[in-house]
């Protein structure tokens, strides 16, 4: 039985050896992800998962996907200094984070985040990466919109100006929380 002193390792996914057949956070766009394309995407090196289990286990309790790209800074409220003329900044886009209903509320979303922050600082010190970006999942629920988002806000994310369900926050901050 899951509790909160359940400790939880970070793995890069392997298909063939976490087993995502019974992940269910909720949400079947996120739990369709992990089991319909999340494969796909890593192999075609598009993003890389990577998943929350018990030490020694095969279950996973949570995961989330990153992928490197790149922002118009014209979507931010003020320009950030270096910028290129061309205006494109490189960013971490974070995917999806989602959490097994079993394992919710016991820190593993948390951890999940951490590890992106994590991520996000060795590219950044390594090629270069200014923010972390995502896009909340509304899946037409105002009020999950509306809850989805204020995790997130608790950890530092702020909107953009001109679409208020894609966030992000710098490098700079991350680097703070770690």
């Amino acid at each position: 039985m899951l509790t909160d002193d359940t400790l939880v390792n970070i793995e890069k996914w392997n298909p063939v050896r976490h087993d995502h057949s019974g992940f269910d956070c909720g949400v079947g766009r996120l739990n369709n992800f992990l089991k319909l394309s999340a494969k796909k995407r890593q192999k075609d090196d598009m993003s890389r998962v990577y998943v929350g289990v018990e030490p020694g286990e095969t279950m996973i309790l949570g995961y989330h996907a990153v992928n490197v790209g790149t922002m118009n800074v014209a979507e931010l409220a003020r320009r950030p200094r270096g910028t290129p003329n061309h205006g494109e900044i490189p960013v971490l886009f974070l995917g999806q984070v989602a959490v097994d209903q079993l394992a919710q509320g016991l820190g593993v979303g948390s951890l999940l985040m951490h590890h992106v922050f994590e991520k996000a600082c060795i590219i950044a010190d390594e090629a270069g990466c200014h923010a972390v970006v995502l896009d909340v999942m509304s899946d037409g629920d105002r009020e999950a919109l509306v809850r989805r988002k204020g995790w997130y806000e608790e950890f530092g994310f702020q909107s953009f100006a001109s679409n208020a369900a894609r966030m992000f926050m710098t490098i700079k901050q991350v680097r703070q929380i770690i």
